[in-house]
């Protein structure tokens, strides 16, 4: 009866040591996670914030915007009063 005692309670005391390196193993493990999310959250967040600012600066300088448009239309008036100025002082010899 007495091995089978001690048989018991090296068992539990096994048990007791299995449970508290699985605790510490979880334990590692959440923490790892954690700091993973951390470091791909901020990289993700980084991430739209550059996109979001490369949306910006498109909308704002891009091809088809407005300071496009008014760069252009600017350009096309430059050349029209150009023209103009041109012919004013071509007539002035006739």
């Amino acid at each position: 009866m007495k091995s089978h005692e001690e048989r018991l309670s090296a068992l539990a005391r096994r048990a007791a040591w299995e449970r508290e390196d699985l605790a510490t193993a979880l334990s590692e493990i959440r923490t790892e996670t954690v700091a993973f999310r951390d470091r791909w959250g901020f990289a993700g967040r980084t991430a739209a914030g550059l996109a979001a600012a490369a949306t910006a600066a498109w909308k704002l300088f891009g091809r088809n915007s407005l300071a496009a448009r008014a760069g252009r239309i600017a350009s096309a008036a430059s050349l029209l009063l150009g023209i103009g100025r041109g012919v004013k002082r071509f007539r002035r010899f006739w």
